[in-house]
């Protein structure tokens, strides 16, 4: 597997069509041909300053964006926003290349 910090970068949309056993696909949303869907996709955009934009569909199928920092835990996990009370959301990252990216929420 390759830094799974070095795929922390970018934006990567939800190819929720090659999910697969709990592990959420992402591919690179400005290059990747995704197939249609009446689905919305999520995203996640992250940026040089350790933050991420996580996009979601809102109510009128616009994307609607969530600032959060990221903070490394260790094992190849991260946690996607947070409070001195804990953690945000944990993803696990199980395989990052250029072309993917395989996370798990845990």
């Amino acid at each position: 597997m390759n830094d799974a910090s070095a795929a922390l970068g970018g934006s990567w949309t939800h190819s929720f069509e090659e999910d697969e056993a709990g592990v959420q696909v992402y591919r690179p949303t400005h290059s990747f041909a995704f197939p249609p869907s009446r689905r919305g996709r999520e995203t996640l955009e992250f940026g040089k300053e350790g933050e991420v934009a996580m996009g979601a569909p809102g109510p009128d199928d616009r994307p609607r964006f969530r600032q959060a920092a990221v903070t490394a835990l260790g094992m190849n996990r991260y946690s996607l926003g947070g409070t001195a009370a804990g953690p945000g959301r944990v993803i696990e990252i199980v395989e990052a290349t250029p072309e993917v990216l395989k996370v798990r929420f845990v």
